[in-house]
């Protein structure tokens, strides 16, 4: 696929011309932290393009909180979401597994999906909480992509990664294709965000083949004395871009039958609960190694990927100030030691 440079106003140009025919969603800046909404002709020029992941994962658009599977709901209004950062794109793989791929399909994720165009984003101002390098990912896309953009000078380096994105860019009369100095721009910029994430992260002890050597943790005592800040709250599985798991819930009446679709989340106490009344893990400390077995085991056995993509948002949205990269590291070490962070760093 090509790939083109796109000026700034050129670019906005192109967004609100879209909103004519899609529901489109952007960053913008709330406080210190970046949120998804609707983009309107008014207020494309608040959008905050080319920095770093928003709040909300992408799964926010093709995996809903709550929603009806019984009756059918229309999944058929076409968005498209940009801002998508690569940790969600490395999401995205595995609610592909889940919701796509697998023997059972889900009719709404394939319609959403099918509906919604991505344009991704290299993340140009990592967080303190990212630590993608640490677990194999980089803060830029290689594939997965309809669009992609990186922010340089003036305007963005755009590259076409599907029949999508080239639908989305059907005028291609305001792009030019980039030249050698602004491909060495891009260069530089992808290089010097990875080396900033690998420099915060050196402090860590995770291991570079994390799926590999889990299994050798997993029945550490460590877990023991490591999970007492956690408050059951869920906040890591709902922000967490690859996180699937949910339970469905009956409502029948004379009139009508509802069947609705519900996020769960593993640390709560009822999730695994049988009908008797007994949970296959009663204990928090029992979820909580159990949480973190599902995205660095369990989800490599089942989908050949790691399920945690280093977007740290689990860290920022921890009302216990669990930092999971000092989780691992005690595990890893053998040694318990406080995991709580002291600060966070935001734009």
């Amino acid at each position: 696929m090509e790939t083109f440079f796109i000026e700034n106003q050129r670019w906005k140009e192109i967004v609100t011309q879209w909103t004519k025919d899609y529901i489109v969603f952007a960053p913008f800046q709330f406080n210190t932290h970046l949120l998804y909404q609707e983009v309107s002709e008014e207020s494309i020029e608040d959008a905050i393009f080319g920095y770093v992941r928003p709040v909300q994962p992408l799964k926010f658009f093709l995996f809903p909180f709550q929603e009806r599977v019984v009756p059918e709901v229309d999944a058929s209004e076409k968005r498209v979401v940009i801002g998508v950062s690569n940790c969600d794109l490395g999401g995205l793989k595995i609610l592909d597994s889940v919701f796509l791929n697998g023997d059972y399909k889900d009719p709404n994720y394939i319609k959403r999906r099918e509906n919604t165009f991505i344009v991704s984003i290299d993340c140009k101002r990592p967080l303190s909480v990212c630590f993608c390098e640490k677990i194999g990912l980089s803060p830029f896309p290689n594939d997965g992509y309809d669009l992609n953009l990186t922010l340089v000078e003036n305007g963005f380096i755009l590259e076409i990664g599907s029949q999508k994105g080239e639908r989305l860019l059907s005028d291609s009369s305001f792009l030019r294709k980039a030249n050698g100095n602004e491909l060495s721009k891009r260069d530089e910029i992808r290089k010097n965000s990875s080396a900033l994430i690998k420099k915060q992260n050196e402090r860590f002890q995770i291991p570079e083949k994390i799926h590999a050597e889990f299994k050798n943790v997993f029945s550490s005592l460590v877990w023991e004395d490591i999970w007492e800040n956690c408050v059951q709250c869920g906040s890591c599985t709902n922000v967490c871009p690859s996180c699937v798991c949910f339970f469905l819930e009956d409502i029948s009446k004379e009139e009508h039958f509802f069947k609705s679709k519900i996020w769960d989340s593993c640390l709560f106490p009822g999730y695994a609960r049988m009908a008797s009344g007994v949970s296959p893990r009663p204990l928090l400390s029992e979820r909580y190694k159990n949480r973190l077995a599902c995205k660095y085991m369990y989800m490599v056995e089942h989908f050949g990927m790691v399920g945690c993509t280093g977007c740290g948002r689990c860290i920022a949205g921890c009302p216990g100030k669990i930092d999971k990269r000092k989780v691992l590291s005690c595990v890893f070490n053998g040694k318990a030691e406080d995991v709580r962070y002291e600060t966070l760093e935001y734009l």
